[in-house]
């Protein structure tokens, strides 16, 4: 007879170590380096490269690096299937900041077309 998980969790773990766990897996995750977001989503360099329109030496570069464009890295998590979000943090609340590192591309799109 298989057990819900849900089940397991209600009878063995108390709301408070329920809470303290979803909150480390939350950190965690919040934590991910890009190597391992594209490998959790079972996104090979050579797939993101096409995607990106570069090679796989230039995805293998771009994971490595720890500084880098807003809209470069918007770029990548687009070409993951997902959206970027900047949020800064007060004393517990959040706010979630909009239109950061999209000006940057719409400039140069219309520089091009001078």
């Amino acid at each position: 007879m298989r057990t819900k998980w849900s089940d397991l969790k209600n009878e063995t773990m108390s709301p408070v170590a329920q809470r303290k766990a979803r909150e480390l897996a939350e950190r965690d995750l919040a934590e991910i380096e890009m190597r391992e977001l594209r490998e959790t989503l079972k996104v090979t360099q050579e797939e993101l490269a096409d995607k990106l329109k570069v090679t796989q030496v230039a995805v293998s570069r771009l994971e490595r690096r720890s500084d880098m464009h807003l809209s470069t890295l918007r770029q990548f998590v687009r070409a993951l299937g997902g959206e970027l979000e900047i949020r800064a943090v007060f004393a517990g609340r959040s706010v979630r900041l909009t239109h950061i590192g999209t000006a940057s591309v719409a400039k140069r799109k219309s520089r091009s077309r001078r």
